[in-house]
C-alpha cells in the first residue's frame, strides 16, 4: 500500500538528514523537503508543449528519477511512467532516494540502474528526462547515447543540468567560482563546513558542454529553452523579462541597426551565465 503525504515528508526528512548532512544546511534540507512534497504536477511535460507534442498514450522514462516526483505526477495523470535510480547519494543508508519512490506508488515503476547501462529495449520511450543527471554521471557521452538508443526515433529527450560558468554551486547552496579547480573546491568546503564528497561525484557542466554532447548524439535537431524563451520576450513576444537586463535588451532589439547585434550578444549571455541548461533535443526519425 502506498505511503500517505504525512509519511511521505517524514521519510523524506530522514533521507535528507542522513544523506545530505554536512553537504546542505538543516535550513535548505527543510525548504528542499517541503518542495519535494508539495510537488504534484509533471511540471517538464508542461515546459516541452510548446516544443514537442506526445503521442496518444506515450511511453516516459525518468532517467535518474530520484525519490519519484516526477513519476509519481505522470503516473496520477494515468501516463505510463517509469524511472531508473542509480541512487549514488545514499548508498548504504536505510533510507535511499529509490526505496522512498518505490513506496509512493502500488505499481512497481522504479528499477536500480545506471544511465550508462539501462536495462530497457531499443526504441522503447516516447519522451526521457534527465532533469538535473547528466552532473551527476560518470561517462556523459555513455548516457546520452543510451537515451537515444530507448528512445523511438523521432522521440524527444529533455535535459537540464546546472551551468557551471555561474558564481554558485547549488547543491551546496554556497557561492563559488565558476569551474573552480576540484581540489581548491574541496579546500574551500571544507573552510565552509561543508562535506566535499559530493563534489567528488559531479561533473562540471556548461551550457557549451551540453551542446556539444547533444550535437555529437545523432540527433536530428535541439532546442535551448532558456534561450529560445529570453530571445522570444526580446522580440516583443508576451511577458516581460524578469530583471533589468532583459527588459534593457527588448529595448534595443528595436534599434534598426543594434537589432541584431543585441539579439546575439543576448544569445550569448544565456549560454554563457544562465543559471541552468535547459535543452530539448529529438533522435533521428
Amino acid at each position: 500500500m502506498a505511503i500517505n503525504q504525512t509519511q511521505l515528508v517524514d521519510l523524506l526528512a530522514e533521507h535528507r538528514r542522513r544523506n545530505w548532512s554536512g553537504i546542505q544546511t538543516p535550513e535548505w534540507q527543510a525548504r528542499i523537503v517541503r518542495a519535494l512534497a508539495e510537488s504534484h504536477e509533471p511540471r517538464i511535460l508542461k515546459r516541452i508543449a510548446p516544443f514537442h507534442r506526445l503521442p496518444e498514450d506515450p511511453m516516459i522514462l525518468d532517467l535518474g528519477s530520484g525519490v519519484g516526483n516526477f513519476v509519481v505526477a505522470c503516473r496520477n495523470k494515468g501516463l505510463r511512467a517509469f524511472g531508473v535510480e542509480p541512487d549514488r547519494i545514499g548508498q548504504n543508508s536505510l533510507i535511499t532516494a529509490l526505496g522512498i519512490a518505490s513506496r509512493r506508488l502500488d505499481a512497481a515503476p522504479f528499477a536500480a540502474a545506471v544511465g550508462e547501462q539501462l536495462p530497457f529495449a531499443d526504441c522503447t520511450f516516447d519522451l526521457v528526462v534527465m532533469d538535473q543527471v547528466i552532473e551527476h554521471v560518470a561517462d556523459q557521452k555513455r548516457v546520452l547515447s543510451e537515451a537515444f538508443r530507448v528512445l523511438k526515433p523521432a522521440g524527444a529527450l529533455y535535459v537540464a543540468c546546472p551551468n557551471y560558468l555561474r558564481f554558485y554551486e547549488p547543491h551546496y547552496k554556497v557561492r563559488f567560482l565558476p569551474l573552480m579547480p576540484k581540489l581548491l573546491g574541496r579546500i574551500y568546503l571544507r573552510l565552509r563546513g561543508r562535506n566535499p564528497v559530493l563534489l567528488n561525484q559531479l561533473t562540471y557542466t556548461t551550457n557549451w558542454r551540453v551542446r556539444q554532447l547533444l550535437t555529437g548524439s545523432g540527433i536530428s535537431w535541439f532546442e535551448d529553452l532558456n534561450c529560445t524563451a529570453f530571445l522570444a520576450k526580446c522580440r516583443g513576444g508576451a511577458g516581460n523579462p524578469a530583471n533589468w537586463k532583459g527588459r534593457v535588451a527588448k529595448a534595443l532589439v528595436n534599434i534598426p541597426t543594434a537589432g541584431n547585434f543585441v539579439l546575439w550578444a543576448a544569445s550569448l549571455y544565456i549560454r554563457l551565465c544562465e543559471g541552468g541548461s535547459e535543452m530539448l533535443a529529438w533522435k533521428k526519425a
